[in-house]
């Protein structure tokens, strides 16, 4: 069977999934012949560049994705289900296309690659040759290739997989006596992290007498005294969603910490979920969350039976939780007493509107900081520093005007730039620090006269440290310590103290 008598197939699983789905998606596109991949590109997890010719006899999905879009990360699930149902029948190709231009470095993309378990061939496109060869317009983009090499179409977006598995499964057995088995030549970029202490660490909080760190390559949650000796490990190095004992428990690379009295509450961003961990006894507990990613969903009277979607990271007032649910690009609470949920910020549509908290829109919200009134938030894909005041049910942008508006620009609130930040915190006069995740640096938001000031990092990715010339790569949390300032370098596996009166830094070390 060839594609003339597989479309009608193809039509029959289009219609029946747009029932169930009302993003109309897909489009069939004929026997065009896939574009060549562009000579000269860097490849990664491959032995050597890859050529349309080297797929023939395989059902091929093309990923376009830039690697800090919410729904690029949700899309890996379901490619690695693919990959795992079809196996050397089916070969994905991650084409990552940066939207940011920190995006583009390729040493950094190695180690995205390991942090996403992202172990199939993937081609660097920073100048958009390939995306403009096909015609994506958006990220991501998933073009199906059949075995003799043609474009039978395409699907934007996310929430996709029943109908790529239809394509995926009538294409291979229409093309059964042409198909390769042969893999391809692998050669993965995956580090080997047994001997760091910390993998790809997210988040850190600090409480009167403990220091917890989101361990989050190793899904697990580390607790130490404030001189970073380790009194408790809780979780596995190895991925789940068990409640229990500590040794028991397990974790999905969790991000977003916050200390209530007698408890740490975790945002489980790869289980979509909210935890709980009792710190007199380490028992974890599902407090929000099913496990599944949500669509959609505005809460309800049980948490633990709402579908959650990404939640980056948690703020506590009292008996509420706030939580950035960076994939729903809104601000959830979460009343700990009742363990009712629902939306308290934003429309669930992507951008950056100011004013009231149920109308106003977020960009991929990743750091939440408390301070009186005002919720501070980290808006990453917009670039932005905003605040919601809680009395007042307002929303408010101090820094940042758009999606595609980013820089490293240093000044008064109208000309700052920053670029894609993860994290933020509050001092005790209100200013604010910033994790300034794709410009490799900590910054420092004064609220008075308004303005924003590098504090450690030079803009360059790297792993300096010392009084002259700190590097960082990619810092996504931070947590205020005193007179210091707990940076999370992410990319280097490792934590640094800023001390605010010596404005020196230096490793903070994790120690057993």
């Amino acid at each position: 069977m060839h594609l003339t008598q597989l479309i009608p197939r193809l039509v029959v699983a289009l219609i029946s999934l747009l029932l169930a789905c009302p993003v109309p998606a897909y489009e069939l596109r004929g026997n065009v012949p896939a574009p060549e991949f562009p000579i000269g590109l860097p490849w990664l997890n491959v032995e050597k560049a890859v050529r349309m010719s080297d797929l023939r006899g395989k059902v091929v999905i093309l990923d376009f994705w830039t690697y800090g879009c919410i729904n690029c990360i949700h899309v890996i699930e379901d490619l690695k289900r693919l990959e795992e149902k079809y196996r050397h029948h089916l070969v994905v190709i991650g084409v990552h296309t940066p939207k940011f231009d920190n995006e583009k470095n390729l040493e950094t993309l190695r180690r995205v690659l390991v942090r996403y378990n992202r172990v199939h061939p993937v081609i660097h496109d920073t100048g958009f040759e390939l995306m403009k060869r096909y015609g994506a317009r958006a990220w991501p983009t998933l073009f199906v290739v059949d075995p003799e090499g043609g474009v039978v179409g395409k699907v934007t977006g996310e929430g996709h997989h029943r109908l790529m598995d239809r394509v995926v499964g009538d294409l291979i057995e229409a093309y059964a006596n042409e198909l390769n088995d042969d893999p391809l030549p692998l050669l993965s970029e995956k580090e080997k992290l047994t001997g760091s202490e910390l993998a790809f660490p997210g988040k850190i909080a600090v409480s009167d007498s403990m220091v917890a760190i989101s361990d989050t390559l190793h899904h697990r949650i580390v607790i130490t005294d404030h001189a970073g000796k380790v009194q408790r490990v809780i979780g596995g190095l190895e991925p789940g969603m068990i409640d229990g004992v500590a040794t028991a428990a397990r974790f999905s690379s969790p991000q977003g910490l916050a200390f209530g009295k007698k408890h740490l509450y975790v945002a489980d961003t790869g289980n979509h979920a909210i935890r709980v961990i009792d710190l007199v006894s380490g028992g974890v507990e599902t407090v929000a969350g099913t496990g599944k990613m949500g669509r959609g969903e505005t809460g309800g009277p049980l948490a633990t039976r709402v579908d959650l979607r990404s939640p980056w990271d948690v703020a506590l007032a009292g008996d509420t939780l706030y939580i950035a649910m960076a994939g729903d690009h809104q601000i959830w609470r979460l009343d700990l007493s009742s363990r009712e949920i629902g939306v308290f910020a934003g429309s669930g549509h992507e951008g950056i509107r100011d004013g009231d908290r149920h109308q106003a829109t977020f960009s991929q919200p990743s750091g939440l900081s408390l301070h009186g009134e005002w919720l501070y938030v980290a808006d990453a894909e917009s670039s932005a520093v905003r605040r919601v005041n809680i009395a007042e049910d307002r929303v408010e942008t101090l820094v940042g005007t758009g999606l595609h508006d980013f820089g490293d620009r240093d000044g008064d609130f109208e000309r700052a730039q920053l670029q894609h930040p993860l994290g933020v915190a509050t001092l005790p006069n209100g200013d604010v620090m910033i994790a300034d995740t794709y410009n490799h640096k900590m910054k420092r938001l004064n609220l008075e006269p308004g303005s924003v000031q590098t504090v450690v990092g030079t803009g360059e990715p790297g792993s300096g440290s010392g009084t002259v010339e700190v590097m960082l790569n990619e810092p996504g949390g931070l947590a205020v310590f005193g007179r210091q300032v707990l940076i999370v370098d992410t990319n280097n596996h490792r934590i640094l103290s800023f001390d605010m009166d010596r404005a020196e830094t230096r490793n903070w070390r994790v120690k057993h």
